[in-house]
């Protein structure tokens, strides 16, 4: 006899499918020219590499990567770790006693530097800092471990949270709470923006290049702290701004000046939530990821010479005129500038042009993105993003296709940094106990079918008439291998294994169907009949709600995806059903478990 629990399963799951077959009816085939918002593929432990770290409390919120050492730095508030991908296995913890070069006369019991800025240094050293009481202490340190070129800032406490530049021997770091600080060993300058009733967030500092190079740019969300709008903003410095005269912006920023960013028409983006950028040969693009009030995320492509010629060009908000100096540009000596200039200057002065995007938004209407990293393969650029239930997807910016959806940490996981090692294609992310390395050129997740590999659209894979591989850079795969001409526009007759199944008479049954691509529709024929499947997180389901003879025979699963104006089918499962003697109305092993799957399955998606 079944248990009420059982029973009750089986109620909920026939309920779904008689709801679904009464609203099947009349509805239209997908459109070939469908949208899709979600990943076609899901990762969950193929290319992943986890890097955990034992008995640590404090919690990890940076990851840094300095060029030609081929070294993760991971720090945290009270520690700092390494990680070699090439050699370790675990995370070294490192000494960063910044305590024991102390005076010995000095009571080093309350000695205690916390961990306050992580920055890539020049040839391949790390710069650090380290603060207590407001008092900070930064060193530089190589490949070995060994800490060198040591110095004190006095008052001065950054935050590894927030972002930080170390240009030549000049360190450019913020405080959201004051603005853009400017540092050096031999230059002691204290330089912030003037804007005490205003409250910032700074995501991105980058120095300029080319026609930009000697000015640093921050980009920034900013808000009254009366109102509750955030503006998304970028501002322009010049590197060797000196400050004003005494009384007059002394140790103050003198060439500093704003433009505000647009993103979006008719959903209008305003919350900046982060910023990556991609170097091409002749300027920098700026991505960035932006939320609206209705909870959508937007990616939109800004690049440096716009922004640029704004700032060189643009009219300001204020009317007052200046002939002699246009303020914001870069002079020898900023002590100089006269009275009238330096008191615009504290006024924050602001572009009357909005810096616009180069194209529209990119749109994600379901996904609620914290993070951004951009690369570039095989003239394409991807972007990876993390999202809030600590998962990742990996999008081609060409019609915004979400090409994969990895699973490093548990669902709910706060993804607290990521880092994308471009050389070696391969993407780090942090939570608070742990990283996670996803190789991003890890192929064999699409199949080993040749159009299958076509049509994950992954630009760092590609077909070498024997598997889905990675496609190293310049190089062309094999032209006339699967290309849109050639590819077979059915599958079908290359199918799966029959599975034989004996099914006691009168009982209920579930059929499961894997589902390799979410972009894909799957219908089970039987017979004369071509059902949809009912979607489960473990694949698609038919039911037999009693079993008798007219259920005999065999029930083929069929995939269909489009693919260049083409649809793509392929047989996914086979089963041959048949009446077992036994005349015991019991369950079969796989019943249960698709059963009690199904219950966690929103109702909405069946």
């Amino acid at each position: 006899m079944r248990s009420s629990a059982s029973a009750s399963v089986y109620r909920l799951a026939f309920r779904f499918m008689k709801e679904r077959k009464q609203t099947k009816h009349g509805t239209q085939p997908r459109s070939r020219h469908t949208v899709h918002y979600n990943a076609r593929v899901t990762v969950k432990n193929e290319g992943i590499t986890r890097y955990s770290f034992e008995n640590h409390q404090s919690g990890l919120v940076k990851l840094v990567s300095t060029s030609g050492s081929k070294i993760i730095w991971v720090g945290g508030n009270e520690s700092l770790y390494s990680i070699k991908p090439a050699q370790d296995s675990k995370p070294k913890l490192v000494d960063v006693n910044l305590c024991k070069d102390e005076s010995k006369d000095s009571d080093n019991s309350e000695c205690a530097y916390r961990l306050s800025l992580l920055s890539p240094g020049a040839k391949g050293n790390l710069f650090f800092c380290g603060s207590v009481h407001e008092n900070t202490k930064c060193c530089y340190m190589n490949s070995d471990y060994s800490m060198t070129d040591c110095f004190r800032l006095e008052n001065y406490e950054p935050n590894i949270n927030e972002p930080s530049l170390l240009v030549d021997d000049m360190l450019y770091f913020t405080k959201s709470e004051i603005g853009l600080y400017r540092i050096s060993k031999d230059k002691n300058y204290n330089i912030w923006s003037q804007a005490p009733q205003m409250e910032q967030k700074y995501l991105k500092l980058i120095a300029g290049k080319g026609k930009n190079e000697g000015k640093i740019y921050s980009f920034f969300a900013e808000k009254h702290k009366s109102e509750d709008q955030w503006i998304p903003r970028v501002s322009q410095s010049c590197m060797n701004d000196r400050g004003g005269r005494k009384g007059h912006l002394q140790n103050s920023w003198t060439s500093m000046i704003y433009a505000r960013l647009f993103c979006g028409s008719g959903y209008e983006f305003s919350q900046l939530i982060d910023v990556a950028t991609l170097e091409t040969d002749n300027d920098i693009k700026i991505y960035a990821l932006f939320r609206n009030y209705w909870n959508m995320s937007a990616v939109c492509v800004y690049n440096m010479t716009k922004i640029s010629a704004i700032f060189n060009s643009s009219q300001f908000n204020s009317n007052k005129d200046h002939t002699k100096h246009r303020p914001g540009t870069c002079v020898n000596d900023s002590t100089t500038l006269s009275d009238d200039v330096l008191t615009f200057m504290k006024e924050r002065p602001e572009m009357k042009d909005w810096v616009m995007p180069e194209n529209g938004p990119l749109l994600f209407k379901h996904c609620h993105y914290t993070h951004i990293q951009v690369d570039r393969q095989q003239n394409n650029t991807v972007l990876l993003l993390s999202l809030e239930s600590g998962r990742v997807h990996k999008v081609l910016e060409k019609s915004v296709f979400i090409i994969a959806e990895y699973l490093p940490f548990p669902h709910g996981t706060h993804i607290t940094s990521m880092l994308l090692d471009a050389s070696e294609k391969r993407l780090f992310v942090s939570s608070s106990n742990e990283v996670v390395q996803i190789d991003l050129k890890a192929c064999h997740v699409y199949g080993d079918d040749c159009t299958e590999c076509l049509l994950s659209r992954d630009p760092y894979c590609g077909w070498n008439s024997f598997h889905c591989t990675f496609t190293e850079k310049n190089q062309v795969a094999n032209s006339h291998i699967c290309s849109p001409a050639l590819a077979a526009p059915s599958k079908t007759e290359i199918g799966a294994e029959t599975s034989v199944v004996h099914v006691p008479p009168s009982s209920r049954h579930f059929l499961l169907c894997p589902m390799t691509s979410h972009h894909a529709t799957y219908h089970w024929l039987h017979g004369n009949t071509h059902e949809e499947c009912v979607r489960s997180d473990q694949g698609c389901l038919y039911l037999i709600e009693s079993m008798n003879k007219t259920h005999e025979g065999s029930y083929i699963c069929v995939s269909s995806e489009d693919i260049y104006q083409k649809t793509y089918k392929k047989t996914v499962a086979q089963y041959q059903l048949s009446m077992s003697r036994s005349d015991a109305h019991r369950v079969a092993p796989i019943v249960l478990p698709c059963l009690l799957l199904l219950l966690t399955v929103p109702y909405f998606l069946l």
